[in-house]
């Protein structure tokens, strides 16, 4: 242990003070230990120009605001005695290590396990001035922001056996000052372009009311204090963005407060932003779909979004291999690749379709060259090259291969290898080729089931309601008609009481009063029957005639077959098939009902 006459000084800095010493002994700054004798803690501010002794608490003296404010200077000095290092010096070693936030606004002491507290009376001072050398050692200040240390070190005390050791780790906070609270640069957050895109879709609409970009308004921040007394000034906020935004009033609602402007969409759509103006529109239009550039494209059922592919070159499809498309209206002036999957209400597509799509068109669809598979309520095709198509009513320039199901058919021109089932008619204006099959085949056609079950099922509700409802009648019809005498007599009554000059007995002109009544309940009764009976009956006739389709079709060619055309009608009930491939001219060929055969005619 090295050996030097201690020395009492005053210090504001501690750790200064111990290498000065050292350096004026020649001993390492280890070698040289202090006691704490005394402190004191000095402010000044623009009005006080001299130092002068903080006799209170901080926070007595100054609110919030002045204690965040760097024109509060605060100063402490020390008095401390210097002395050789000695490790059995003091009565209390704690194994005691000082952590800090960034800003050394918070101070925490993490006293480790198996530390011991001696049986002391005066305990509480001995951890507390362990504290406070810690303190000093890392150049905090000592007795401010120190609100809760006397407490927390009671409960400590409390909570711990003396001369056990502690069994788990204790953490006290030991400074606790008003730290910096940083600024808020104003920014904008485009919502409506962080969207989950898992589902690789990479446009995406919006719904009506839903916040689409927020503008957060700057905010100035605090200026702070750290333990260690120095006052921390924070930068003024950062206003980059503050006209960056301008919004379609048509289609986005502006909701502004102290903190931000949020911009919600009006309507469902696509967010439009175009240099900074921000609109919401039901069509959109780019270039091409892939799953590099848009990913698929589903804004939802509710939102009536059109969408405009311009297309590309000849040799690349406008939409790529794999995409999916689902909007309310898709124009294509190109070519749609393979497993790519659409469904619009309205569908048109300028070039090609893929042997393996999959289109979908609610309402209309307009293709000029098909190979894949389309659905639709109606369809106009300039070129239908081995695709097939399902829907009510199909209309084709030019067939070569290819296979149609519709209720009604119209082909321009018949090539080869084609096959045309239809429920009602099929019309052919020429034909060219070979191998082409003209089906009329009602129960090929999905709605034409869906049809049948919708009428069996509506026929079912209205014989039942009907037969209760005959049911109930003929019960009240009955209990009526029995009451018929009685009410004869009341009548008699009534009217003797009448030609007498009296007054008729209550009782009795309600009751007649009561029965006309339920004559004309009655009366109603049997109208709403009579008309149930009439729907019934137009059910059976519609559905009758539903079975009868097939005698109700024709196929229609205005010139003359050539041998190589096959045209077949089914069965509606049977499935039996009636085929003919005509040699003549035949404007018209239908299936009629002979007796109890069924026959093709050319007419």
């Amino acid at each position: 242990m090295s050996k030097f006459t201690p020395v009492t000084k005053t210090s504001t800095n501690i750790n200064k003070s111990i290498l000065q010493a050292a350096k004026d002994r020649k001993l390492k700054p280890q070698q040289i230990d202090f006691d704490l004798l005394s402190f004191q803690t000095f402010y000044r501010t623009p009005k006080l120009k001299e130092w002068t002794l903080l006799d209170t608490q901080l926070e007595h003296l100054f609110d919030e605001k002045m204690i965040r404010s760097p024109l509060l200077e605060l100063r402490q000095e020390y008095e401390i005695r210097l002395r050789p290092y000695d490790k059995d010096y003091l009565p209390l070693k704690l194994d005691l290590k000082l952590t800090a936030n960034k800003t050394k606004s918070k101070i925490i002491a993490i006293i480790n396990p198996e530390n011991i507290f001696p049986c002391a009376s005066d305990i509480k001072k001995l951890i507390k001035d362990e504290i406070y050398r810690k303190k000093l050692k890392a150049g905090l200040y000592i007795g401010l922001f120190e609100s809760s240390l006397d407490d927390d070190i009671s409960k400590l005390v409390e909570n711990t056996t003396c001369e056990e050791p502690l069994k788990q780790q204790q953490r006290l906070i030991i400074g606790l000052s008003p730290g910096p609270v940083a600024p808020i640069h104003d920014t904008l957050i485009y919502h409506y372009d962080k969207k989950d895109r898992s589902d690789n879709k990479m446009i995406d609409g919006v719904d009506a009311n839903e916040l689409i970009v927020e503008y957060i308004k700057p905010q100035r921040g605090k200026n702070g204090r750290s333990c260690d007394g120095k006052a921390l000034q924070v930068r003024e906020p950062g206003t980059k963005y503050a006209t960056f935004i301008k919004a379609d009033k048509s289609t986005v609602i502006e909701k502004e407060d102290s903190n931000s402007i949020k911009y919600f969409a009006k309507i469902a759509g696509y967010v439009q932003n175009k240099k900074g103006e921000i609109s919401i529109s039901n069509e959109v239009s780019i270039k091409s779909a892939s799953f590099k550039s848009t990913g698929s494209i589903d804004p939802g059922e509710d939102k009536d979004i059109v969408v405009n592919i311009k297309g590309k070159q000849s040799h690349e499809d406008s939409i790529s291999s794999g995409v999916n498309i689902d909007v309310k209206e898709l124009n294509v002036q190109g070519t749609i690749g393979s497993n790519v999957r659409v469904k619009a209400n309205e569908l048109s597509v300028g070039e090609q379709t893929h042997k393996n799509s999959q289109l979908e068109a609610v309402e209309h669809a307009n293709v000029k060259l098909h190979r894949g598979r389309l659905k639709a309520k109606s369809a106009n095709i300039d070129i239908l090259e081995t695709g097939s198509v399902i829907a009510d009513e199909v209309y084709v320039k030019k067939m070569l291969g290819g296979e149609i199901i519709a209720h009604r058919v119209i082909v321009d021109e018949l090539i080869s290898n084609t096959t045309i089932i239809a429920s009602e008619s099929i019309e052919i204006r020429s034909i060219f080729g070979t191998h082409n099959k003209l089906i009329i085949d009602p129960n090929k056609i999905d709605t034409y089931h869906e049809k049948i079950l919708s009428i069996k099922d509506e026929l079912k509700v209205l014989e039942k309601n009907f037969k209760e409802h005959q049911l109930e009648y003929t019960k009240r019809h009955t209990t009526h008609e029995k009451l018929l005498p009685r009410i004869k007599t009341f009548q008699k009554k009534v009217v003797m009481a009448t030609k007498a000059g009296k007054a008729p007995m209550k009782a009795d002109v309600i009751r007649i009063k009561r029965y006309k009544k339920e004559a004309q309940i009655l009366n109603e009764q049997l109208k709403d029957i009579t008309q149930k009976e009439q729907e019934i009956e137009n059910l059976k006739n519609e559905l009758q005639k539903l079975y009868d389709a097939d005698i109700h079709a024709e196929v229609i060619y205005k010139g003359v077959y050539d041998g190589h055309t096959q045209v077949t009608f089914v069965d509606t009930k049977t499935a039996q098939e009636y085929s003919i491939t005509p040699e003549t001219r035949a404007e018209k060929i239908v299936l009629e009902k002979r007796d109890d055969k069924k026959v093709i005619i050319c007419k």
